[in-house]
């Protein structure tokens, strides 16, 4: 197996998992590709050492330990930590002009370290240190092997990135680098679930109504709507055991104010899917026609679903009717002049209420 990574990966801009450290040993994961220029978009994740404010405490790296301060993997739990983040460290929280909302963005300037998922796959290629790598490496080659994908397009995020890994607890998490990388290993590890090759299955019996009552909890889902969902999704399932999950990432050029967002509350569409193609990535997009509204102010033209949600990626596909719960927002081309709208789903605004629900799940 190639442990020699592409040179344009060695030194780069920050991308979606990535993981950055504070200069106060704060560590947080990046969201998505587009950044503003002064500072690094991305939620708090772990803090330094034992915390009243932790939600549990299991990780460690050179006997130091980590408080994980994200209570779950929803935009009211991200919400929650900028809110504690504000009340310490106000600077860290940053009304964005172009997006009109208020997030976590790091500034440069505070930023100790940038943790880099293909470089971490590398060291460990280059020699696994623990069984819990192992068994990631066996993970990784099988993919490469099935979807005849190079290592290079391929990384590892999450605790194992950071080292702070549990050897009982921690899951395994990808990220895949391009689209073409991406749709390959996609098909390659949805055949290898199906036929339930190597170690791979999705869950089933108990570990499936399990993983559906914890997401029915922190999302406005029925637990028969989210047996469905896991019962489908590619990217969270089993191998060998071990849980795993896996995050494309886009690796297309995109620009920070490009295009400025008005949001315009909340709404409730049916609408059409023609064009899924952004759908692996976060956020995930969905270009949609024959809108129909359920509740809310009606426009014309809304063009675009886009989720900030990873539990909606890649759900439905072209031809494909949804039914969408989010905020509607203006979106202003501001290099073309162009304005449309579209329907988010993610946000602050929607208090947990927001979702996209296939057909198919009815």
């Amino acid at each position: 197996m190639k442990t020699l990574l592409p040179e344009e990966y060695r030194v780069r801009q920050f991308r979606d998992k990535d993981f950055i450290e504070d200069v106060d040993g704060a560590i947080f994961c990046v969201i998505g590709n587009i950044h503003p220029p002064d500072r690094v978009i991305s939620y708090l994740k772990y803090v330094p050492g034992f915390r009243g404010e932790a939600v549990r405490v299991k990780w460690s790296r050179d006997g130091k330990s980590f408080s994980r301060v994200l209570p779950n993997y929803s935009a009211l739990g991200v919400l929650k930590v900028q809110e504690y983040l504000k009340s310490i460290c106000s600077n860290y929280v940053y009304f964005d002009p172009y997006m009109n909302i208020e997030f976590i963005a790091v500034p440069r300037e505070k930023i100790a370290k940038h943790f880099l998922p293909e470089l971490r796959l590398g060291e460990i290629i280059s020699g696994a240190k623990d069984p819990l790598e192992e068994h990631a490496l066996r993970l990784v080659k099988t993919i490469c092997r099935e979807s005849n994908v190079d290592v290079g397009s391929i990384g590892i995020t999450g605790s194992i990135l950071l080292k702070i890994h549990n050897l009982q607890y921690s899951d395994i998490d990808l990220v895949t680098y391009g689209r073409e990388s991406s749709v390959k290993i996609r098909e390659a590890v949805k055949k290898l679930l199906e036929e339930e090759s190597y170690g791979f299955h999705r869950p089933k019996g108990d570990m499936l109504k399990q993983w559906a009552e914890e997401i029915a909890k922190i999302h406005p889902l029925r637990i028969d709507e989210a047996v469905k969902l896991y019962s489908t999704k590619w990217n969270r399932a089993i191998f060998q055991g071990r849980q795993f999950s896996i995050h494309p990432v886009n690796t297309e050029k995109e620009e920070y104010g490009r295009f400025k967002y008005i949001p315009k509350g909340i709404v409730r569409i049916r609408c059409q899917v023609v064009d899924d193609k952004d759908s692996i990535f976060l956020p995930c997009k969905y270009i949609v026609k024959n809108v129909y509204f359920l509740e809310g102010k009606w426009v014309s033209e809304i063009r675009e679903v886009v989720s900030y949600e990873g539990l909606y990626c890649d759900i439905a596909s072209a031809g494909e009717t949804i039914t969408v719960q989010g905020k509607l927002e203006e979106a202003e081309d501001l290099y073309y002049k162009q304005k449309y709208f579209r329907v988010t789903v993610g946000t602050f605004e929607a208090r947990g209420l927001d979702y996209i629900k296939p057909d198919s799940w009815s």
